[in-house]
């Protein structure tokens, strides 16, 4: 009887202590600064989970559309996707993978080099004519000469005749000089003198477009001017050609009461016909012919 309550006194004591202890402790927490009293939580670290599904869980092709729009976001934004729960599965403790990017090689990326070609002045299969230089311009030089250009295969030399100021020609009277003058209505709807040979000399248009004739109806219709042109090489020699051009334009123009001009509409004077004349016998050069003057 006296051992129990000897257990029980100390068992008392034990228990006031113990107040004590934890009424001390909450006295020195509350005189403590508040800054002091504030538990520190440390915030908690997500790490990518790679579940283990079971053998019975759904395949990949069963993924909503939300779910592959969610992961192709991830993706394209470089953000690892949050761990989705497969149905099915039991829990297991997270294994920690390497996560590897789609890009990563097992080995590392070669560096791939162009090659160079650089000139070796010793060489045995190297001949003087293989290096090209660039010419060079000294100082106080003239510059090297341009290539020679290649020359035009076809020159067209043309005149008009056209009426006088708010004046017209008359078909009627127009289509009687140019058959008294030898000209013939032919290919592509226009007039032609033709050679001994039947190949056109001198070709006659007229400036209204599209440029063509209709014997038929012209007795009834006007003409504000017409356009003689001769095609080179022909049938006579360059000069020869033109000079038969001219010599034409000269006639119609005195027998319909007209005016000259050259191609682009201005005066045909003395020192035009003789640059035209001089244009074609450099395009007689050019091809190689002598100019027959």
């Amino acid at each position: 009887m006296n051992e129990l309550r000897w257990i029980l006194l100390a068992a008392g004591l034990l228990l006031i202590a113990a107040i004590y202890a934890w009424g001390l402790h909450a006295r020195r927490r509350a005189a403590a600064p508040e800054h002091e009293r504030m538990t520190r939580v440390e915030p908690a670290r997500t790490v990518p989970v790679i579940p283990e599904t079971a053998d019975s869980g759904p395949a990949a092709d069963d993924e909503s559309p939300f779910e592959a729009a969610r992961s192709t976001s991830a993706e394209e934004s470089g953000t690892e996707p949050a761990p989705r729960a497969v149905p099915g599965s039991h829990r297991r403790e997270p294994r920690l993978e390497p996560q590897l990017d789609d890009g990563f090689d097992d080995e590392p990326p070669t560096i791939r080099l162009e090659p160079r070609l650089e000139p070796k002045s010793g060489s045995r299969h190297e001949s003087p004519g293989d290096v090209r230089q660039e010419p060079r311009l000294e100082p106080g030089g003239a510059p090297p000469p341009e290539p020679p250009r290649k020359p035009a295969s076809q020159k067209i030399v043309a005149v008009r005749v056209v009426a006088g100021a708010g004046a017209h020609f008359a078909g009627e009277q127009l289509l009687d000089v140019l058959e008294a003058d030898g000209f013939t209505f032919g290919r592509y709807q226009i007039f032609h003198r033709l050679d001994e040979s039947g190949r056109p000399a001198v070709s006659l248009a007229s400036l209204k477009e599209p440029g063509t004739f209709d014997p038929a109806a012209m007795p009834g219709s006007q003409f504000r001017g017409v356009a003689l042109f001769a095609v080179m090489p022909g049938p006579l020699p360059g000069v020869r050609a033109f000079d038969e051009l001219i010599v034409t334009a000269r006639a119609l123009a005195a027998t319909l009461g007209g005016q000259l001009q050259d191609e682009r509409g201005g005066p045909l004077s003395l020192a035009r016909i003789g640059h035209l004349r001089e244009e074609v016998a450099e395009f007689e050069r050019a091809r190689g012919a002598a100019p027959d003057r």
